[in-house]
């Protein structure tokens, strides 16, 4: 390699050393904050005082731990944990937040997704396929007992989203159509009766539901009847929706009302990044909470009296921590200081947007991230990273991997092809069933961008993803071979056939929503799978599998090694048995992206 940035003579390791903290949640009495670290090498239950001092590890577990609740009226401390990744999720408490954590579910072979607190704190609800494998029902569990009762059974997948005030009826979310198609149900606990909410034609997401203490109605963010996401209040009067925030081009992707009910707190994506404001509902004066590093806000929280603000910011720059911000003095401020390993994040790099137009015009926008160094003669080379979903955004999130490519003088690029979120309704759905290879097409588009920048150079790109973004990785090797020099994909597709057939039961038809029905569209199905066109990829592969994951099995990674193994082209596979849709244990992030940093030294 050529001499590139001052860190060129480190290896990946200490980037994979980098910690995160994640999650947070602060407890009733607003001296608690509870979140998720992975300081011990798996994401585990972390406790520190509000008002300052030394964080302690409060959980220990075998398994990561996946969702964090306080119970709203004590320390009482819910969390999810699966095994291996296998999202079967259990639940679990800590009484007091203190002591030693208590099954509340145990049954390895259900999932269990969580739902809420009920306002007294005596009850929780949450989603269950105990009953079929195939399809999530209601449950309420009785915290004095443990004793849980099934208050509604259907075909299909749904959530429990709140607890309406006065604890008798639940707030329902059914995704029966498509995980972005859903309907909202109020579902009385007692007659099991179910009253639609906001009827609508076309479809429509809802999220972050907060009800107001009086019961006169709840705030959502939705996109009914629009192309972005905004934040709407449904009354319980006349069941009117009246919007709230709205912004021109630009989704909000979460919202919390505070403790005196007057204003919200809501976060905006802005081209990728995240901007967080508090507004008046009343009024509609709103101010930004300003002086952040940038960087992505996947939730925010009042503190209990109202005085500020709790989030957790994740950045190119700025790995993942948790901050605060104080309503009246304006000021921010980090709460966590997960480990940097060394590095200093003055050296991480932080990408810029672009676009180009695809084969009918479209505008694609991708992420394109610069090394610090100089271009070396003949240009940088390039790794173009593709994100999964495919309904989901390349956002400016830490990511050790690339940081590293971009220490050795590899530049990034990062796509939003068309089915994307964040850019409207209309981009979203424009990769659904027959349109799939329009998504690919976008990709080529991008790739040919990158032959015309007189810093890269064309003979030395590789194109790298994970679940579907190892689908479109795949895609692009047979599609368009000529254009690769390596390719790395993480748990891809690579028949759509044999996932939809192997893929976990309770998201099956969620996913053949989007891909296509295995009798319907079997044609298109069968020529959108890679597998049947394994003999057009020439360049090495790197494939990563996890032995326990749920979502894209690992028979599809299986088919590929084995296919390309027999028509003798450069493959490397790394299988990792206990992981799921990721590596959560850090000695296996060590395996896997140790060996990818070592077949980019080889390949590219």
């Amino acid at each position: 390699m050529y001499e590139a940035a001052s860190q060129i003579r480190l290896g990946i390791e200490p980037y994979l050393e980098i910690r995160s903290a994640k999650s947070p949640a602060v407890a009733p009495d607003g001296e608690l904050l509870a979140y998720l670290s992975d300081e011990s090498g798996t994401h585990q239950i972390w406790l520190r005082p509000l008002a300052g001092g030394a964080p302690w590890r409060l959980t220990d577990m075998p398994e990561p731990v996946g969702a964090i609740a306080f119970n709203p009226k004590s320390r009482d401390l819910l969390f999810t944990m699966d095994c291996g990744g296998d999202e079967r999720h259990q639940l679990w408490l800590v009484p007091g937040a203190s002591g030693v954590p208590q099954p509340l579910t145990d049954d390895p072979t259900v999932v269990h997704v969580w739902g809420c607190w009920a306002p007294d704190g005596q009850r929780i609800a949450f989603a269950s396929n105990a009953r079929d494998r195939e399809h999530m029902d209601i449950y309420v569990m009785d915290m004095a007992t443990r004793a849980a009762r099934r208050v509604f059974e259907g075909s299909g997948y749904r959530e429990a989203v709140a607890f309406f005030p006065d604890g008798r009826s639940l707030l329902v979310a059914d995704a029966t159509h498509a995980m972005n198609d859903q309907d909202l149900y109020r579902l009385d606990l007692e007659s099991g009766a179910r009253e639609a909410l906001l009827p609508h034609e076309g479809r429509a997401r809802y999220a972050a539901n907060r009800m107001k203490k009086d019961g006169s109605g709840f705030f959502t963010i939705t996109d009914q009847g629009r192309e972005f996401l905004s934040v709407a209040f449904r009354s319980a009067a006349d069941g009117t929706l009246s919007w709230i925030v709205e912004r021109d081009g630009q989704d909000i992707e979460a919202v919390a009302l505070a403790p005196d009910q007057n204003r919200l707190a809501y976060v905006a994506n802005d081209r990728g990044w995240n901007r967080v404001f508090v507004r008046d509902i009343a009024s509609g004066a709103e101010f930004e909470a300003e002086g952040l590093p940038p960087g992505t806000v996947g939730s925010v929280a009042w503190l209990p009296n109202g005085s500020g603000l709790v989030f957790p910011l994740d950045g190119s720059t700025a790995s993942p921590d948790i901050w605060h911000f104080d309503i009246a003095t304006k000021q921010v401020k980090r709460l966590t200081d997960a480990s940097k390993a060394g590095l200093d994040p003055a050296g991480f790099v932080e990408p810029m947007v672009a676009s180009t137009k695809s084969f009918d015009g479209l505008e694609v926008p991708f992420f394109v991230y610069r090394p610090r160094c100089k271009a070396p003669e003949g240009g940088y080379p390039a790794v173009v990273v593709v994100h999964g979903g495919p309904e989901a955004q390349w956002t400016p999130i830490f990511r050790a991997d690339l940081q590293f490519f971009l220490s050795q003088g590899i530049m990034v690029i990062a796509p939003n092809v068309r089915g994307s979120t964040g850019y409207g309704r209309s981009y979203h759905h424009l990769d659904d069933k027959h349109l799939r290879m329009d998504s690919v097409a976008d990709l080529k588009a991008v790739r040919l961008w990158l032959r015309e920048q007189s810093d890269v150079n064309d003979d030395r790109v590789a194109v790298y993803g994970r679940s579907y973004g190892g689908f479109m990785v795949l895609a692009a090797l047979t599609e368009q071979p000529e254009l690769w020099k390596v390719g790395i994909e993480f748990y891809g597709i690579a028949n759509f056939l044999t996932l939809l057939e192997t893929t976990g039961p309770w998201r099956r038809y969620l996913r053949a929503v989007e891909y296509g029905d295995p009798v319907a569209d079997r044609e298109n199905l069968i020529r959108f799978s890679p597998i049947h066109k394994l003999d057009q990829i020439r360049v090495p592969l790197f494939i990563a599998q996890g032995f326990d994951d749920p979502r894209v099995p690992p028979g599809e990674s299986e088919m590929i090694y084995s296919v390309l193994r027999g028509l003798g082209r450069p493959v490397e596979y790394v299988r990792i048995p206990h992981e799921g849709h990721g590596f959560a244990r850090i000695e296996n992030r060590r395996t896997v992206f140790g060996g990818v940093a070592r077949f980019l030294r080889e390949h590219l």
